[in-house]
Formats: C-alpha cells, sequence, structure tokens
C-alpha cells in the first residue's frame, strides 16, 4: 500500500511541476490574450487539486486514522446480527454484508422491517420500526427509533449494558443489543 501512495505522490508532484509550467508557457507565449484567463484558471484548478492531493498523501502517509494499524489489531467486521436463545445459541442469522442501513421491529401490513422479531416470544414489546443499524463511515450504529420500551446495547469491550437514547450509539463485533427480552448478537 505504501508503494501505491508514493507512485500517486510523484504523480500528483509531477502534474503539479506541468501545470505550473503550463501556465508560465501560457503566459509568455500568448498573443491573444482574451483567452488567457481560461487557461490560467484551468492550468490553477489542476495545480491546486493536485497539490491537495499531495498535502493529504503527505499528511496522511499511515492513512487517514493515523498510523497504520496491524490487520489483527483493527475491530472485526461486523458481518451478521444473531438472534440469541437463552442458552446463548443462535437461532436466525440476518446477514449485513453488503447492507447500509437495516431497521429491526416487526412486520405489519403497513410498515416493512429487514430484521423481524415477530416470532419472537417477547415479540409484543417489540414496535414495529423499534431501532436501526446504520453504517456511516467504516462503523455500524445503533438507533433506537423512538420505540416504547427502549433499545439498550452490551458492549462487548466492558460488559456494561447501555441505554441507546437521543443520538446513535456506535456498535461492535461482539455487541449484544437488547430489545425487551430479545438479544441479537453483532458478529
Amino acid at each position: 500500500m505504501k508503494k501505491e501512495r508514493m507512485i500517486k505522490a510523484v504523480c500528483d508532484g509531477v502534474i503539479l511541476l506541468l501545470a505550473a509550467a503550463a501556465a508560465v508557457i501560457a503566459w509568455k507565449l500568448q498573443p491573444d490574450f482574451r483567452y488567457l484567463p481560461w487557461y490560467l484558471t484551468v492550468f490553477f484548478l489542476c495545480g491546486a487539486a493536485s497539490a491537495a492531493d499531495l498535502v493529504r498523501q503527505c499528511r496522511y502517509e499511515d492513512g487517514p486514522a493515523g498510523p497504520a494499524q496491524d490487520e489483527d489489531k483493527s475491530p472485526p467486521q461486523i458481518q451478521a446480527l444473531l438472534l440469541l436463545d437463552e442458552q446463548n445459541k443462535p437461532v436466525r442469522l440476518w446477514t449485513m454484508a453488503g447492507c447500509t442501513s437495516l431497521v429491526i421491529g416487526r412486520r405489519n401490513k403497513e410498515e416493512q422491517v429487514d430484521v423481524d422479531l415477530e416470532d419472537c416470544e417477547y415479540s409484543t414489546f417489540v414496535d414495529f420500526q423499534h431501532a436501526a443499524l446504520n453504517f456511516c463511515l467504516d462503523r455500524w450504529y445503533l438507533e433506537d427509533l423512538g420505540s416504547a420500551n427502549g433499545v439498550r446495547v452490551q458492549k462487548a469491550e466492558d460488559g456494561c449494558c447501555y441505554k441507546v437514547t437521543n443520538r446513535p450509539c456506535r456498535v461492535e463485533a461482539g455487541d449484544i443489543i437488547h430489545i425487551a427480552n430479545t438479544r441479537l448478537l453483532l458478529s
């Protein structure tokens, strides 16, 4: 990956130099000055875009999140949502690969949901559109959609259970979503 960044940085530098040289040549050799502002604008925009990309490449040498992390140290990506029974065994699976949003609730005639908890033991405590999982900036976020009984998330990192209130809560693989007495494992 570093080699690709180096090649891109060199190409940005070459584009920047060529844009500057072309602007100087256009300024010196252009006998008709009515097109000169257009030439200079194009060269300036190319040079500015190249310079901005070059600065970004140099500033974030190890990636936009700072120093590069080993593949093993990065948090595992969430691939599926598992409905757990009382013995923590998976009962049902919903794949999350390729999804950007999932609505959790109960299906009815007016509203469709992606994760249907209608067949669960405590489904009467689950609203039709109870919660949502949204994917944004390479992370998943859990949001309560104004449910009557609320949403809680048990974090894998500390084992504590937190109530999801007025804003989305970032969730990771291993976290368990509690909706009524229904538990959904993010894996």
